[in-house]
């Protein structure tokens, strides 16, 4: 299995794509392939585990067998609601915890590939962030070595750890 971040997803247009956290090129993913794996939709920064195949017709890699490991944050959606198929219903209940205020320094950050990860100052598993974190902090990008300050967050369902409003001090 693959992980990624969904870097795009058009539920009115059916389909979009996903950056493999390897570095590898953005996969191709279609709204068939997410009913087959028992998923409504995506939202841009959900965290994925998903199967490479090669589509029979084009040849070019697309996305299957769909996991979603974390949803985004609504602030790593720079505030979005979520993209949903057209007539969908939305539910309550949000599916984060804030775990309060940490600071950090950049592990690494791809802008082309809209996400990195902060090494937390307190030690531990290190922290993802979205590219609309930090555009939603005023910034374009972030450094290696950088160090921030930024509230965590933890999905309720699959417990992994996401940064939201960054601030540089």
């Amino acid at each position: 299995m693959t992980q990624g971040v969904v870097k795009f997803f058009n539920a009115n247009k059916g389909f979009g794509f996903i950056s493999p956290s390897d570095g590898a090129d953005d996969v191709f993913v279609h709204v068939t392939a997410l009913h087959d794996s028992g998923l409504d939709g995506l939202n841009e920064g959900d965290e994925v585990s998903f199967e490479i195949t090669r589509d029979r017709r084009s040849g070019k890699s697309t996305a299957t067998g769909l996991t979603l490991l974390a949803a985004a944050t609504p602030s790593s959606r720079g505030g979005r609601p979520p993209r949903q198929a057209p007539g969908a219903q939305r539910q309550g209940g949000g599916s984060h915890s804030s775990l309060g205020s940490a600071n950090g320094v950049v592990k690494w950050f791809n802008a082309s590939k809209g996400f990195g990860f902060i090494t937390p100052d307190v030690g531990g598993e290190d922290i993802f962030v979205h590219i609309s974190a930090v555009e939603q902090a005023g910034l374009s990008s972030l450094t290696e070595g950088q160090t921030l300050s930024f509230d965590v967050e933890q999905d309720r369902r699959s417990g992994k750890l996401s940064a939201a409003n960054l601030r540089t001090d």
